[in-house]
């Protein structure tokens, strides 16, 4: 019988993306960067998930 893989929780939460509204250059900047770090938790979460489902 199969057994299904253990997956934390915390690895499907939704990834937060910012809502910060730019309104000068310095802003958006920092926008890029809070989607850049958005995105990297993403894929980090993503390769964490892959390496469980792996294991089997």
């Amino acid at each position: 019988m199969p057994v299904k893989p253990e997956v934390p929780a915390q690895l499907l939460e939704p990834t937060p993306i910012s809502t910060r509204q730019p309104v000068t250059y310095r802003d958006l900047a920092i926008l890029a960067t809070e989607h850049l770090n958005s995105a990297q938790q993403a894929n980090d979460d993503k390769a964490a998930i892959k390496q469980i489902l792996a294991e089997d």
